[in-house]
């Protein structure tokens, strides 16, 4: 593959989409011959962040959203975009992981699981919509090597 390829997909902000965006991301990704696990923990990630548009950013049933997803040779970004209240998922405190699970509140994370499954995650809020960009190399291919370039 030379120089990179997008596809995008903008639906309303609901769970029954959520199957619609996800499998939009994998099957191009797939498609670009990218290694199983990195298609499941992209796949993880998408749906997380995804869902989370989906509960909080809007009222129910109210906004869309847009996931595009952007293919090189070397890694995967997928930006989701949506106009919902401002939220940065980064700034969201890390849970704490040191008690047993019975001890632990339920939910909490996601946007951990994002941060723990992508090379790299930004976020930023823009003209009125929340950005929320995830990139995950190739298996075997160096981190930063051509991700800067996405």
């Amino acid at each position: 593959m030379t120089g990179t390829e997008t596809r995008s997909l903008t639906v309303p902000a609901t769970l029954e989409h959520l199957e619609a965006l996800t499998g939009m991301v994998t099957g191009f990704m797939r498609e670009q011959g990218f290694p199983e696990k990195t298609v499941f923990e992209m796949d993880l990630a998408v749906d997380e962040a995804c869902t989370n548009v989906i509960r909080y950013a809007y009222a129910p049933g109210e906004g869309e959203m847009t996931v595009e997803c952007t293919v090189s040779s070397t890694c995967a970004r997928v930006c989701i975009t949506d106009s919902g209240h401002p939220f940065d998922p980064l700034a969201v405190k890390a849970p704490d992981l040191t008690g047993g699970v019975e001890e632990r509140p339920i939910g909490g994370l996601g946007v951990h699981l994002i941060r723990s499954l992508m090379d790299m995650v930004t976020y930023e809020y823009a003209a009125g919509k929340n950005i929320l960009c995830m990139t995950k190399s190739r298996e075997g291919v160096p981190s930063g090597s051509e991700s800067d370039h996405l």
